[in-house]
């Protein structure tokens, strides 16, 4: 199961926040990326229906199963109701192809592999997507508990050897290129997952991969539910902005009470001119999670390095890394030290200028702290570059910035995006649908804001997988921006980068199949279309369509060359940051756990970060891409050297250039996971993928 969200918020780096993705090595990737529902089968399945009585194929009986989504149900029963149908279907479709005798076709045996494939995993999608999002918590947790069982079935599947059999044995001569790759690499994670494994192997490893869901969900639901208590004296908070202060006032006890939402800590560190201040929410928030994550991680990284050892890894790391861009764990651990060679003189530049100017600032600072980075930069770009945060912010709002995103796209990928008229999951949930001319391409809900019992990140989830002919994709975004009143660059940024994985979702949503989606790509290249797609957010031919502050009045183009002008300060040391936690998941990874969490975190830190860990915290509680990442969470650095690599091309032709932005979606998004990922680049860039952009930009001042 999987989604894909922006990288981890941290207090090293001025980047900004957010979520993890699910990765098991099964013959397909049953993916998560956030969705919604009608009622109109939840009455089904409430009257006591099942499928045994419907009347069709299995799979004319899946797709009737996958026509309405469900993710608006409110009662506990119907979530239990549908993940009994779930497995149903499931077990269904497994069983006939496992039964299946004589010549293995594409046409029977893969398609009804195909099948199974898109309704365990569009089914597993809404129930996480339940989990996190309902309003209910009855029903977030019957969600909660459906998972572990549809993940067992997916372990199930993913060690049929009888469904080996009979997808290995389909004749590859004469099948498109696109065809045979997917076949290819469903036997692939049929053997990575252990299929030709004995009978006793696969059962540990059925058995290990419950457990490893089972612990996953424990530690992000740790995280998820702590809310956090940060209770200071409104004069401990000067320098915050008064829209802000406005809505964070004094409780009874005369204190202003926050929590760790990120429209409560961000602009803390951001703005408050105390620094006891930043470190009081800078602590509180690097320990989210524990120490209740501290047991519940050190058995998460024991079951998967047992279970890479019982599939014949040295550990988990390795296992991870077979099927991805960077292929092994060594060359992962490389390429971080490579771009710390090209980040190191630049962050170290930055660092010191940083210093310098603190110094000015309050005298007393002799060293740099993570809950000074943010705040000190502000700073130093208001003093050097006339960059005013607080002004900047002005102009940003949830409601204008998805505006803005929608004429974006429209002018890129000519979408037209228009309002859908479905149920949702909670008041202030928004539905589109995106069209091409008169095609519909997908449909999207927007769950933009913080509540009780949400996700706590930023991610986009599936709600359905596009098939062409067969159902057309459905997705969803799960952010924590202001609901009213101004927000952050940053913010928009972080919008724009989960509304990339959003139509990377839909507009691969028109394959052959379901395992040739965008959730088949190798998850190191998923974030370069996302990471791309930031560069606009600095464009003032872009930003001028609806930044804009209260009174009406646009962004100013001179504003907008100040903050680019300002940019890249920090960015070296930011990119540092990442390398520092793409480190610890490879290094939590690469070898048996028998190590100190936190040690062995803050030798990692310390390796390419520019800031010391903050004494007293325990970051990994929190990071919850150690789960859905695991130990590849150099994904994100990787993914953006490609995206700048993409980017060349719209900085030769223009920015806003439609001709190469329809080229792109054509040759890289639509494309999917039919694909290998080097491919794509090559088709797009006509030349291999090249780090050279990245590092040039590392060195940029």
């Amino acid at each position: 199961m999987t989604f894909v969200s922006r990288h981890e918020n941290s207090l090293i780096l001025p980047g900004f926040g957010i979520g993890p993705m699910k990765f098991q090595t099964l013959p397909f990737q049953v993916f998560f990326m956030k969705f919604a529902a009608k009622l109109t089968f939840a009455a089904v399945l409430l009257s006591g229906a099942s499928s045994a009585v419907l009347a069709g194929t299995i799979e004319q009986d899946a797709r009737a199963f996958l026509t309405p989504t469900f993710v608006t149900e409110t009662s506990a029963a119907a979530i239990d109701a549908r993940c009994v149908e779930t497995i149903d279907i499931a077990t269904r479709a497994k069983t006939e192809l496992e039964s299946y005798t004589g010549p293995a076709t594409l046409a029977r045996d893969f398609a009804l592999f195909d099948t199974l494939s898109l309704a365990l995993g569009d089914g597993n999608s809404e129930m996480y997507l339940i989990s996190q999002s309902s309003t209910s918590k009855e029903v977030r947790t019957a969600a909660e508990s459906c998972v572990p069982k549809l993940s067992d079935l997916s372990t199930a599947i993913g060690l049929s050897r009888p469904i080996y059999d009979r997808l290995s044995a389909i004749p590859t001569t004469g099948l498109d290129s696109s065809t045979a790759f997917t076949l290819n690499k469903v036997l692939t994670n049929y053997r990575l997952a252990g299929v030709d494994k004995d009978d006793a192997t696969r059962g540990k490893v059925k058995a290990l991969q419950t457990e490893i869901t089972e612990i996953g969900l424990k530690f992000a639901g740790n995280i998820r539910d702590d809310k956090g208590d940060i209770a200071l004296k409104p004069e401990e908070l000067k320098g915050l902005p008064q829209d802000w202060l406005d809505t964070h006032k004094p409780g009874p006890d005369g204190l202003i009470h926050l929590t760790y939402d990120y429209p409560d800590i961000m602009p803390v560190l951001e703005f408050a001119d105390n620094r006891d201040t930043r470190k009081k929410a800078a602590i509180g928030f690097r320990n989210r999670g524990y120490p209740a994550n501290a047991p519940v991680l050190k058995s998460l990284l024991e079951k998967r390095y047992e279970l890479a050892q019982v599939l014949g890894y040295p550990d988990y790391a390795t296992l991870i890394t077979v099927d991805k861009m960077i292929g092994n764990p060594q060359r992962a651990a490389n390429f971080l030290d490579d771009v710390n060679a090209a980040a190191k003189p630049g962050a170290e530049a930055d660092y010191n200028e940083l210093l310098t100017f603190a110094k000015t600032v309050d005298p007393t600072i002799t060293r740099l702290e993570g809950y000074d980075n943010l705040y000190m930069s502000n700073k130093l770009r208001k003093a050097k570059y006339d960059v005013d945060a607080q002004q900047v912010r002005q102009y940003f709002t949830l409601n204008k910035t998805r505006d803005g995103i929608f004429v974006l796209l429209k002018d890129l990928f000519k979408a037209d995006i228009r309002k859908w008229d479905t149920p949702v999951w909670s008041p202030e949930v928004t539905a589109w649908e995106l069209y091409d001319g008169d095609k519909l391409v997908g449909r999207f809900y927007l769950d933009m804001s913080p509540r009780d019992g949400k996700y706590n990140h930023a991610a986009q989830f599936t709600v359905r997988t596009g098939v062409e002919g067969v159902q057309v994709p459905i997705g969803a975004l799960l952010c924590n921006f202001p609901a009213d009143g101004p927000m952050n660059h940053d913010d928009a940024v972080t919008f724009l980068h989960e509304f990339g994985h959003l139509i990377h979702h839909l507009y691969s949503g028109h394959t052959q199949y379901a395992n040739q989606s965008m959730g088949n790509l190798q998850w190191d290249f998923i974030e370069a279309p996302s990471q791309l797609l930031e560069e606009w957010t600095w464009d003032y031919s872009t930003l001028k369509t609806f930044a804009a502050n209260p009174a009406g009045e646009v962004i100013p183009e001179a504003l907008v060359a100040k903050m680019t002008a300002g940019r890249h300060f920090g960015e070296p040391t930011m990119w540092k940051g990442q390398l520092a936690y793409a480190a610890v998941s490879l290094n939590y990874y690469n070898r048996k756990p028998d190590f100190d969490l936190s040690a062995k975190y803050d030798e990692q830190a310390a390796r390419y970060s520019q800031f010391p860990a903050i004494p007293g915290t325990h970051p990994y509680a929190s990071f919850g891409h150690l789960d859905g990442y695991s130990a590849i969470y150099y994904t994100y650095v990787w993914s953006k050297a490609i995206a700048l690599d993409l980017f060349t091309q719209f900085e030769t032709a223009g920015i806003r250039d439609q001709a190469t932005a329809l080229k792109y979606r054509k040759l890289v998004l639509e494309p999917g996971g039919s694909q290998d990922a080097n491919v794509l680049i090559q088709n797009f860039l006509g030349r291999p993928l090249s780090l050279d952009a990245f590092k040039e930009e590392l060195q940029e001042k």
